[in-house]
């Protein structure tokens, strides 16, 4: 009997031993994973005040809107129904949010109320019109217009007045451009200016005046730079990608657009995953949404030593003892958690221990026969 004792406490020792070390494995990551689920996962926004966070996700058929605390926490629905909707934008007052919503052919700016989650129809342009962005001050929005082979940057009051094009062929099928839009436009703190992408997604550039129609480049020549979003105190950060055969990396990058030096300093690099990127105000947390773990979900690190160096790591899962195994490709499951080597390695143990069990209850029944 006492061995079979020692034996059950073995066991268990071991499953704390394996769960512990898994846990703390996951837990020591500078990266923290806000959403968990078998759904796509993706473009957060920080709320204004920095507590809250927007996302896209398909978890309920087409993408909805919702929103959760900074930590992932307090997790609720936006927006349902037979609505696609995409690119959530909060409001300078956090109490609106637009969105692009509609189908693949035809999408219109949409704005959701944060409390009654009431719905309001902005553009009526029969277009493909996606990504919104407010302006600082809340009472217009800027976005991409799609039509007829031709992608240009728009704006239109909150109210749905005044829609005008601020760009002329900004990115054309003509000219094999990219005319499908990959981030919102970035509105300069006090309002006068935005910052977006070329047609070909290789240069950032800098629009000085809304009524001007010319835009500047602002990003070297030879590189894939693009998703631009300026920071509270005016600086601006933009993205580039690295891409080649043996490997492929993204660089962050932080310009002041009132210096024509061209001059640039390092804000992340050699960050293993893609764009876009969101930052709070003063650029010291990052959001971003990754496959990492097999399936696209949302983080956020702090762009300290360590949150850079994490950044940097190839994304792998680690088992708590110096092995890690690439993230696979979810697969449909009736079960509710992911199936992973440490719950395997644990069932492995819990069958053993039940058989080791069974064969000593059958030796004794027969001795006693």
């Amino acid at each position: 009997m006492g061995r079979m004792y020692a034996l059950r406490v073995l066991y268990l020792a071991v499953a704390i031993m394996l769960l512990t070390a898994h846990v703390s494995a996951i837990a020591a990551s500078p990266i923290r994973q806000l959403t968990s689920s078998t759904a796509t996962n993706v473009r957060p926004a920080w709320s204004p005040d920095g507590k809250s966070i927007a996302f896209q996700s398909n978890r309920d058929g087409p993408y909805h809107i919702y929103v959760m605390n900074s930590d992932g926490s307090n997790l609720r629905q936006l927006t349902n129904g037979d609505n696609d909707d995409r690119h959530p934008s909060w409001s300078p007052d956090g109490k609106v949010i637009a969105v692009d919503t509609g189908d693949q052919v035809k999408r219109e700016i949409a704005l959701i109320d944060v409390g009654s989650k009431n719905r309001t129809q902005v553009t009526k342009l029969a277009m493909t019109a996606q990504f919104p962005s407010f302006s600082p001050d809340g009472k217009t929005i800027a976005f991409y217009l799609y039509n007829l082979g031709t992608m240009d940057l728009w704006t239109v009051g909150k109210d749905g007045s005044n829609a005008a094009a601020v760009t002329r062929q900004l990115a054309t099928e003509a000219n094999n451009q990219c005319t499908f839009a990959c981030h919102a436009a970035g509105w300069s703190p006090d309002g006068t200016r935005l910052a977006f992408s070329d047609g070909d997604n290789a240069r950032v550039l800098l629009m000085a005046s809304l009524t001007s129609g010319a835009a500047t480049p602002i990003s070297p020549v030879g590189e894939k730079s693009h998703f631009p979003l300026f920071l509270a105190d005016g600086r601006l950060v933009y993205v580039t990608e690295t891409v080649t055969a043996i490997q492929s990396y993204t660089d962050l990058w932080i310009v002041d657009p009132n210096d024509t030096s061209g001059v640039r300093t390092e804000l992340a690099q050699n960050v293993q995953a893609q764009g876009p990127f969101e930052l709070n105000k003063d650029g010291t947390e990052l959001l971003f949404f990754s496959p990492r773990t097999g399936n696209f979900e949302i983080y956020s690190v702090t762009l300290d030593a360590a949150g850079k160096a994490a950044l940097a790591e190839k994304a792998a899962i680690s088992t708590g003892f110096g092995v890690t195994r690439t993230p696979a490709t979810p697969q449909t499951s009736v079960l509710p958690f992911q199936v992973t080597p440490e719950l395997v390695v644990l069932g492995i143990l819990a069958l053993l221990a039940i058989a080791l069990e069974l064969t000593v209850w059958i030796y004794r029944r027969r001795r006693t026969a």
